[in-house]
């Protein structure tokens, strides 16, 4: 039988559904007041917009320094205040700068490519490289033909700090050691230039260096090429060997024993003496740019100390007349007429062939402390003054002679040597001072020329810059030299 579904209630009502969107109350109607007419609208505030703008303005060209300053190094500093200038004219953002200074570091004319950076040693971020080329950079700028390093290390980086001034470079040196707020008042920077701890000391004294030595170096006094060159190894008065104070070689027979020999030493004394000057670098010299007389003194002292080096050497020739100083041997000067020397004529002569002739016989009659000519040496100098000079260059120029008597005998073995210190009508013979040295001269430990050091001023926001010369000559022998007061 089929079964039957009872008949289900009537269903429940379902609840209403939220509504969509509130209920609106009924707008309150209200009386809008009547619009302003055009004239009675209120003006722009235009002294607001204006400082805004300038606002603005400052905030855009101050952002334009860190930008700049990631580019030092890609470009010149002459771009980087080029497009500094262009930025602030064309009123562009910092990202657009930023990609000009990249299309002018890619798209730039040669410029001097940086080295890469090597293995091992320092790189071009390392503060020492950055000092180094920026001394470079100050001494190509100071001093008219200087040549910069072509080879090795950093060799052409000095060229991107051409046109920097000196606290521009104080604080590029400052962020290479690390430093994160770079002052920009160079009244500030030239503070912290004079700080203990600044490169900036040592700076002067690399430039220093560089201009005292480009000057010093090629200047070659004419007593160098007369006295033989002996260093000092402290200031304490040296002895130098002479002409046979080493004792002459004996004959050794078979099963012979080797002989022993005594050396003679000298009496003569030479001296060591310090010579020195300093010029001050002020805080008001840094702040204002301006290390002209810095430069000045640096690049002027090279050939200066070679003058000076020139005159000290012909003050003792030329000392006592022309005779020299006195040398404990014998007790009679470098130059005497008498059978203790046998080396300066009896009286002044003309410098012609037959006296200088004597002159040369009676050098190579000398005997050495054994008993033994002395060597001349292939070449003879004739030193002369401004007066001898035609004298002596006809003397000694090598001609096409068609009469043997014409001849210049000495043509080749006789080299004059014209020096302006040596006075009157005065002449002098040089042995080759390797073979028979009469005058030395030296420095303290090799160390040729000036040194440059550098100080802080006690009490006084600067730096002294110092040139110390360690110098010395000296007279030792008379035996390879012969001197004529000349008439």
């Amino acid at each position: 039988m089929p079964e039957t579904t009872p008949a289900s209630p009537d269903p429940a009502p379902a609840p209403p559904a939220p509504p969509s969107t509130p209920p609106q109350e009924s707008p309150v109607t209200t009386t809008a007041p009547p619009e302003p007419t055009r004239a009675a609208q209120t003006a722009p505030d235009l002294e607001a917009i204006r400082a805004e703008a300038d606002r603005a303005a400052v905030e855009r060209i101050a952002a334009y320094e860190p930008v700049l300053a990631a580019a030092r190094g890609l470009v010149t500093a002459d771009m980087l205040d080029a497009m500094r200038e262009a930025a602030i004219r064309d009123r562009i953002s910092p990202e657009v700068l930023r990609g000009r200074l990249w299309d002018a570091f890619a798209q730039s004319a040669p410029r001097p490519s940086l080295p890469a950076r090597p293995e091992t040693g320092p790189g071009q971020d390392d503060p020492a490289s950055l000092l180094d080329a920026m001394a470079e950079a100050l001494a190509a700028r100071s001093m008219p033909g200087y040549q910069a390093p072509s080879t090795g290390p950093g060799a052409g980086r000095h060229v991107e700090f051409m046109g920097w001034r000196p606290s521009d470079m104080m604080g590029e040196l400052l962020r290479a050691r690390g430093e994160r707020n770079i002052p920009r008042n160079p009244t500030i920077l030239a503070e912290r230039a004079f700080h203990t701890t600044s490169d900036f000391p040592a700076l002067l004294s690399a430039a220093a260096n560089k201009m005292l030595l480009a000057a010093y170096a090629p200047a070659q006094p004419t007593y160098r090429t007369l006295f033989l060159r002996r260093d000092f190894r402290d200031f304490k008065p040296h002895r130098h060997l002479r002409v046979g104070d080493f004792p002459n070689l004996v004959a050794l027979s078979e099963n012979g024993e080797i002989q022993a020999g005594t050396m003679s030493e000298s009496q003569e004394l030479v001296f060591l003496q310090t010579f020195a000057r300093r010029i001050r670098v002020t805080r008001q010299m840094l702040v204002n740019d301006d290390l002209g007389a810095f430069t000045d003194f640096a690049s002027m002292i090279g050939r200066r100390v070679a003058d000076f080096e020139n005159a000290t050497a012909y003050a003792l020739v030329n000392s006592a007349n022309g005779d020299g100083p006195t040398l404990v041997t014998g007790a009679a000067p470098v130059f005497a007429t008498g059978a203790a020397r046998l080396n300066k004529a009896g009286a002044g002569t003309l410098l012609d062939l037959p006296n200088l002739a004597l002159g040369r016989a009676a050098v190579m009659r000398q005997r050495t402390l054994d008993g033994l000519p002395i060597a001349v040496g292939s070449q003879m100098r004739l030193l002369v003054g401004p007066n001898q000079e035609l004298a002596a260059r006809q003397l000694t120029v090598s001609v096409q002679a068609t009469q043997t008597s014409n001849a210049n005998v000495y043509a080749g073995f006789v080299q004059p040597l014209v020096e302006p210190l040596i006075p009157a009508n005065r002449w002098y013979l040089f042995s080759d001072p390797f073979a028979a040295p009469v005058y030395v001269y030296g420095y303290l430990n090799g160390a040729e020329g000036p040194q440059v050091t550098t100080g802080n001023v006690q009490g006084v926001d600067g730096v002294e810059v110092s040139v110390i010369f360690d110098f010395g000559v000296g007279a030792i022998d008379w035996r390879g030299a012969w001197f004529n007061p000349g008439t």
